[in-house]
């Protein structure tokens, strides 16, 4: 497979944590009873959100936490894939990505520039998830460039919510190639049709584990619409 110059200088891994069966059968039974407060205290809820991912749910991030049932709409995408612009309701089968979407605050960011996926290595076998997490922040006072941007882009999260979806009538991204990289697989899923959850799980900004970029809207947007496949866009 080729790869990419620099393709590892923006994706990221999920720290690599061995839970003790005592927090597997706490998620167990949190989940059953959906009563958080059974939750192990002291463990990041990433990984309960992991867990129910690796138990078939699915998951979707939202900075609302009054959502009773979930309807299609058309999603804000600058992917090169066709599948990400489609109309329904989005879900991960990815803890990490669902909790991308739950903390940005919606009231200070414009963009969201954010990736989970898999490549195909050249024995067949998919890699790990890899990551990206960039926020551009609105601008301020009509200027083109803001004076002064966050430079750490976690200072632009806030609380939110991840809902656990039942998987019935979704259908997964199916592994496209993405030039320059070879061939990839999204742990993103869509539904036609609306979808109600089984559960909201509440979450904080430190709950979310990755380094999260800042990045300027409107020089990206130019960027992508150059270059499609150039995701990130970086410098």
């Amino acid at each position: 497979m080729t790869q990419a110059p620099g393709i590892e200088r923006w994706m990221l891994e999920a720290p690599r944590v061995k839970l003790p069966a005592s927090a597997l059968d706490a998620f167990q039974t949190a989940f059953q009873t959906r009563d958080l407060t059974l939750l192990p205290p002291g463990v990041p809820r990433w990984l309960f959100l992991e867990w129910l991912a690796r138990e078939g749910w699915l998951l979707h991030g939202s900075p609302r936490a009054d959502i009773q049932t979930f309807e299609a709409r058309t999603p804000h995408d600058l992917s090169g894939d066709p599948f990400s612009g489609r109309t329904g309701v989005f879900a991960s089968s990815d803890g990490l990505w669902a909790l991308m979407y739950a903390l940005r605050d919606k009231t200070r960011v414009k963009r969201m520039l954010n990736m989970a996926l898999q490549r195909r290595g050249e024995t067949g076998q998919w890699s790990t998830v890899r990551y990206f997490l960039s926020l551009a922040p609105h601008d301020r006072g009509g200027e083109v460039q803001p004076r002064v941007q966050p430079t750490d882009g976690r200072a632009l999260l806030r609380p939110g919510s991840v809902y656990v979806l039942p998987p019935g009538g979704f259908e997964q991204i199916p592994p496209y190639v993405w030039p320059g990289v070879g061939e990839v697989q999204e742990p993103q899923w869509i539904n036609p049709n609306p979808v109600r959850p089984v559960l909201r799980v509440p979450l904080s900004p430190a709950d979310f584990p990755l380094a999260v970029r800042t990045h300027h809207a409107d020089t990206i947007d130019a960027r992508c619409e150059a270059d499609p496949w150039g995701f990130p866009w970086l410098d």
